[in-house]
Order: C-alpha cells, then structure tokens, then sequence
C-alpha cells in the first residue's frame, strides 16, 4: 500500500507549475481561452461553437478574480479535479498503488500538461469525464440514489460542455444494454431518476437550440471537414488510423513509461474481475474506438483534440490487461512522471520564449489600450483579437466574432450601427473583406509589434484596426 500524499504531492506541484507558468510568460490569453471569457460575459445557453459551459466556468472565476489571467487557475483546477477522479475510479479496480500511478501517468499525456494552459471544453472534459464513469459504474454496483444522481449531473454537464462528449454517453448506455450487469440496472428506478434530472438540466440548451435554428450543428460538420480532403476511398483509411496515431502520439511518455516499467517487472495474473473489465472496455476502450469507426464509416477527419478526454483510462487499461507486479517499480514510475511534468514544462517554457507567433507574445493590455477598446460599446473582427480587446477592456465591450450577424444572435445589429464598433484583425485581407460588408469601415491602421526572441530573431506583425463611428 502507498500513502496518499505520493498523490497529493504531485497534484500540487501540477497545479503550481501549470498555473505559474502562463502567468509569467503569456502576456495574453490563448484564443480559446478569451473566446469562452467572451461567452461567459454573455451569458446565453449556446455559444456560436459549443454548448455555454465553458462561459458559465470562466464568468464566474472572472467573478471572483476580475482578471482574464485566472482563466490560467481554472484551467489547472479542472486537470486537477480530473485526476483525483481518474484516481478513484481506479480504485473501484486497482490496489492503490496502481490507482496513483494510473493517475499521475497521465502527466505524459500533452493533454493533461503541455496544453492545459489554454482553457476551452477539453479541458473541463478532462475532469467530467472520469467523473461521470466514475459515478455511474458506483451506480451499477451499489445501486445508491445519490451515485445515479451524481452521474446524472455529470452527464448532463457532459453535454453542456462539448456535444463530442456524448460518445461516452453513448458507450455508456452501450454497457447497459449489451451486458447482464448493465440490463439487471436498467430495472432501477433511481437510474431512470438520473436521467430524468439530466434531461432537465440540458433542456434549457436545447430549448435555445431550437430558437437559433440548430446553427452551431453548421459549426460542428464544418470542423469535421477541415483541412486538406482527401481521394474518397483513401479517407476512410487514412483519417481514423491519423486519429488513432494522434492519440498515441500524444500519449507516447505514458506508454512509454508503462512499458519500460512492464518490460522491468515481474508479471502477474489478471487480477481485476471479468465484469469489470468489461466495464472497462465500454468506458476506456470504445470511445476512441468509436470516434475511429465514425471516421472509418464516413470518411471525416476527425480533429485530433476531440480524443483529448478519451485517454483518461491510459494507466487503468494497462494495469488492468498488462498487470504486472508494481512494488519494485512504483519509485521508477513515480520519478518518470515528475520527469514528464519538468519535460512538458519546459517545453513550454521554451515554446513562449523562443516563439515570435503575435498570439504568445502580444501585449494585450497595451493593444487594449493603444486600439482604446474601452471606448466602445462593441468590438467585432477575428476570434482572437477581438476576444482579447472584449476580454481585457474594463469596459468589456461586446464581441462580434467575424463581424457575421449570422452566427453572433445575441447582438442587436441596430445597436452596434447606433454606438458602433472597434473592428481588429491580424488579417489583411479580413479586414478588406469587412469593408465590402460594412461600407463605413474606414481604411485599417496598423498597430505594429515586435517580437523578439531571446536569441535575438525578430518578427514584425501588422494588427489593423478601424471603427465605424455610430449614429449619435
């Protein structure tokens, strides 16, 4: 048995490093993460992308932080929150010293480490998904009312996080129809209960669905089909086995790890008992599974960080089906995780200091303030800029994302002609674009910012700007 504060330890150096080192060397949000600040201050149960959880999360951390940077901190409390819950799913299996190590592998995985400074839905999934397997197999097991009530508001936070997360959902419901263990529950009135308050807290999502006419479905099926396309008969290959490989790419420090220590040790017999296996198998196995088979049936190209939740099962999966004896190599395991934490971080480290990308190394409060976003009531143009003026103006002047009325509902169009807007974009030829839409957009001026390496390479963006002057 190994003590828990082997756990403890490392999740606080986790939350410690992953949370500092943004602060110190990101002087502006990653796109995703002022695009959900953006939701979040609207406050509507839909976003242009995705379901409104990710708003709801960061709005109320702004809340208590007023800073866009707190967005850093939340990021690291949902990776947190989701290995403690990966931990105690394994231990509904695994001794627990597997159960840590299950946990902590994780840290080899680029989406529990080098990524989790740029908060967006893959990351709260990273936490709800653990933890909805988690109550619903207590469900299975013990039947209790307040395990099925947990799955059900995880579930139902599930689908208002990301509409991919109901894949696992999905395998989930798979388990109780094609297993015995699963068909025995289904005659419980606490499980249908559970469902019944999931139902009823996703309702106010769909109900805004159906007022904006299903548009983010658009939004879905258009990133399914990004990126290069390929011969018809060639895409049903190619595309699931590139996902598959995305995944263990990813995940290559944990395999790796695994297997050195699974090679190094002595091996043992299955231990974990066959329904749990198979539990096993329908949570961790077949959501990647089926995300492949979905590519392989249609031809799709699935985006490689869609499978960012589905890895949570890395350490269990082989513990579970490459058991091996664990005593002698627990300290080696250990050691190769807070190896892969200062790897990642580094790697990080360097990526921010090294970079000349506009989007690592732009200033966003002297952007703010040079383009003067707190003077106006709107701000409109690319995703990424005017998310940063919305997010960082004290003001937080409303965003038109892509100066499109179409996909932005809850702008008043005929408020933004009266006050008008502040349109931003590092694109050129975005912006001209915007001018044959709105014919008093004037001719853009440039903010210039330099970038400069600690090496000494340097890099010129042009960031243009304009505003169209109101009716008052």
């Amino acid at each position: 048995m190994k003590s828990n504060k082997f756990l403890g330890v490392f999740l606080l150096c986790h939350f410690v490093v992953w949370s500092l080192l943004p602060l110190l060397l990101r002087p502006n949000l990653p796109m995703d993460s002022a695009e959900a600040l953006i939701w979040g201050f609207i406050g509507e149960w839909g976003t242009n992308k995705h379901p409104p959880l990710s708003g709801f999360f960061a709005d109320i951390m702004y809340n208590i932080f007023s800073h866009p940077a707190s967005l850093y901190v939340l990021s690291q409390l949902f990776i947190v929150g989701g290995l403690v819950y990966v931990y105690k799913l394994a231990r509904l299996f695994l001794p627990q010293d597997k159960a840590i190590i299950s946990a902590l592998v994780l840290e080899g995985v680029a989406y529990y480490s080098l990524v989790t400074p740029e908060y967006n839905v893959n990351i709260i999934a990273l936490m709800l998904w653990p933890a909805a397997s988690y109550y619903f197999y207590k469900g299975i097991k013990e039947d209790k009312l307040s395990d099925w009530l947990l799955f059900g508001l995880f579930a139902a936070l599930n689908l208002l996080n990301k509409y991919v997360s109901g894949i696992l959902l999905v395998c989930l419901g798979a388990y109780l129809v094609f297993t015995a263990t699963g068909r025995a529950r289904l005659k419980s009135w606490k499980l249908w209960l559970a469902g019944v308050f999931a139902l009823c807290l996703i309702i106010p999502h769909i109900l805004w669905l159906y007022e904006h006419d299903w548009f983010v479905i658009d939004y879905f099926l258009s990133r399914s089909g990004e990126g290069k396309v390929l011969p018809y008969g060639l895409a049903h290959i190619v595309y699931p086995l590139k996902f598959l490989g995305s995944q263990i790419m990813t995940s290559a420090f944990a395999l790796i790890a695994l297997l050195v220590a699974w090679r190094l040790s002595p091996k043992e017999q299955i231990s974990v008992a066959k329904k749990d296996r198979i539990f096993i198998f329908f949570a961790g196995i077949l959501p990647v599974l089926f995300m492949a088979v979905i590519s392989l049936i249609l031809g799709i190209k699935l985006k490689s960080m869609w499978g960012s939740p589905v890895m949570y099962m890395t350490g269990i999966c082989f513990f579970t089906f490459l058991p091996f004896d664990i005593k002698k190599s627990f300290s080696g395991l250990l050691k190769s995780c807070y190896v892969a934490l200062v790897l990642f971080a580094l790697a990080f480290t360097l990526q921010c200091l090294l970079t000349t990308s506009a989007k690592f190394r732009l200033d966003a409060k002297d952007f703010t303030s040079y383009v003067k976003g707190d003077s106006y009531a709107y701000v409109g143009g690319s995703v990424w800029l005017a998310s940063t003026v919305g997010a960082y103006a004290a003001s937080h002047p409303k965003v038109l994302f892509l100066m499109d009325e179409a996909t932005n509902p809850w702008i008043d169009m005929e408020a933004v002609n009266k006050k008008g807007i502040l349109v931003v974009d590092e694109n050129l030829w975005w912006y001209k674009n915007y001018q044959k839409i709105f014919a008093n957009l004037p001719e853009p001026k440039v903010y210039l910012l330099k970038v400069k390496t600690i090496f000494g390479k340097e890099k010129e963006h042009k960031l243009y700007y304009g505003a169209i002057a109101g009716e008052n």
